[in-house]
């Protein structure tokens, strides 16, 4: 009992006194939402494992968003909106939850060939897409390429 008390006061006093913070973003680097789990230099190895946690869960939510889009097009032979996919997913409250609440976002137009979903804030750090039915990781530069943005 006496061994379980010290270790919890180590813990305490250690979590109090030892991490450190990251640092502030400069005006320079764009403020990326913490739903976005791309790796993020000078977060620290804590926070960064936390958010690679984050994002095998998140990698899983995009791929049965991708399966939703295939089963749509397969079913219409076009590319849903985002109101027709909302519809598809009303058995899936997760993924829809995700939409709604800007964790996942879906561009104005899906083509085939193309973007179909990306992680909040991708165009900014990087993050998780659906490209041309694909689930990956891009940089950010890769993720405005796919926008259309400079």
């Amino acid at each position: 009992m006496r061994g379980l008390l010290t270790a919890m006061m180590i813990v305490a006093v250690g979590s109090a006194i030892g991490c450190p913070k990251a640092p502030k973003p400069t005006s320079t680097e764009p403020t990326v939402d913490n739903r976005n789990t791309n790796y993020r230099p000078g977060d620290g190895a804590l926070i960064n494992s936390a958010r690679a946690g984050k994002r095998v869960a998140a990698m899983n939510d995009f791929d049965q968003l991708k399966t939703f889009i295939f089963a749509y097009e397969l079913e219409n032979n076009r590319m849903p909106t985002k109101d027709e996919l909302r519809a598809e997913l009303k058995n899936a409250a997760n993924l829809l939850k995700l939409i709604d609440e800007g964790a996942i976002v879906l561009p104005t137009a899906m083509q085939k060939q193309g973007l179909w979903a990306y992680e909040v804030d991708a165009d900014k750090a990087g993050g998780i897409v659906i490209d041309s039915g694909n689930v990956g990781r891009k940089s950010a530069d890769e993720v405005k390429k796919l926008l259309g943005q400079k």
